[in-house]
């Protein structure tokens, strides 16, 4: 509703001063100081048109509203989403059209909800702020789109899950956390595999918390983690899926599920071979303070 109420107090805003010709103000960039003037209808229907060639899921009639630039830019994503999509429905709320004052290039703000279903099944529906470009060949030739989610959205929110702890943290929800543990994992991967242990010890931090594949549970030291590779002639650790995530609304701390399989052969010829989940935790540098294991026979 907040949008909504916003983009209603624009369009008053826009038609209250018959005799004010321009408004609002460019802050930065290269039109900074310049105002905005109404656009033409003929930019609205551009965009209602996309709407109507998007909700047929027809990747040609969509894209051939874009220009050639956007095309190029966009195209392969765009026929992808039209084939994984099976049932589009964009229901514009309000549209607006406005441009740069001098500028022959005219910006199309759209209001509107989507409901989406995927040909997997998937559905979802989204509350969608989206702001198009019409160059003067009545073209689109750029475009963001902003959206919030609703609650009962199928997929795609930004938090979900719950926590069951002792804590205050007790029924708290999660979300995925982005402070580059992805490809933290993927470098440990690599180095481990490669059995140089510099480079494995260097994602991890001074004292980390170990509980192994029988329960046994130690503080380790960084120079202990050594044993990692020392007494081994290969080591081959296959990542299937990483899953990086936080309680929401705590501190940066996070939780990565790392599931796995992974083959060490001793010198002495002994092999282990084993399905692997594992639980990393990165502290607020960065570093992995903590590892739970859990594992199974390879079959």
């Amino acid at each position: 509703m907040k949008k909504i109420v916003l983009l209603g107090a624009l369009v008053a805003s826009v038609f209250s001063v018959s005799a004010q010709t321009t408004a609002g103000k460019i802050f930065s960039g290269p039109d900074a100081g310049k105002g905005f003037q109404l656009g033409s209808e003929k930019s609205s229907q551009v965009i209602l048109d996309m709407v109507k060639a998007y909700n047929s899921n027809d990747s040609e009639k969509d894209l051939a509203l874009y220009s050639p630039e956007m095309q190029k830019k966009t195209g392969d994503f765009n026929k992808k989403w039209h084939a994984y999509a099976k049932k589009l429905n964009n229901v514009p709320y309000a549209v607006l059209p406005i441009k740069v004052a001098g500028s022959t290039d005219e910006i199309v703000m759209l209001q509107s909800t989507e409901e989406r279903e995927t040909i997997d099944g998937s559905k979802q529906k989204m509350n969608l702020f989206e702001l198009f470009k019409v160059d003067k060949s009545g073209k689109i030739s750029d475009f963001n789109q902003y959206s919030s989610i609703p609650a009962t959205n199928e997929f795609g929110k930004t938090s979900g899950g719950k926590i069951y702890t002792k804590d205050e943290n007790n029924g708290s929800a999660f979300q995925f956390s982005n402070r580059g543990e992805v490809a933290a994992i993927e470098k440990l991967n690599k180095a481990y595999n490669a059995m140089d242990i510099n480079a494995t010890l260097e994602f991890f931090a001074d004292k980390v918390k170990l509980t192994d594949f029988d329960g046994n549970k130690v503080v380790l030291e960084k120079k202990d983690l050594r044993g990692m590779v020392e007494g081994y002639a290969s080591l081959d650790w296959k990542i299937w899926g990483i899953l990086p995530f936080k309680i929401a609304n705590t501190d940066p701390v996070s939780g990565i599920m790392v599931t796995s399989s992974e083959k060490r052969v001793s010198k002495d010829g002994t092999v282990w071979e084993k399905s692997l989940v594992e639980f990393f935790q990165f502290d607020l540098n960065g570093k992995i303070s903590g590892i739970d294991q859990y594992s199974r026979p390879k079959k």
